[in-house]
């Protein structure tokens, strides 16, 4: 079964060093955004406005995948 990094930028670099493996292209982007989701909202208790970037890699080191999500609130 392939493993998967996933690398994470949030104006630092995280890289995952583990991996996980994942069998199908299905099965990688639910856990591609279940890690977004869970990043986001510990992303949401700390700051007002965030960028995040998930990098999915294969085994071989070439991205495969790429999330970006960007959260800006305006408070009235």
């Amino acid at each position: 079964m392939p493993r998967y990094f996933f690398d994470i930028h949030d104006g630092v670099a995280l890289s995952d060093e583990v991996g996980r493996e994942i069998g199908d292209p299905l099965a990688l982007r639910r856990e591609a955004l279940r890690v977004m989701t869970s990043l986001m909202a510990a992303e949401a208790e700390d700051s007002q406005d965030c960028t995040l970037v998930l990098a999915v890699r294969n085994e071989t080191g070439d991205d495969v995948m790429t999330i970006r999500l960007v959260c800006q609130i305006d408070d009235r």
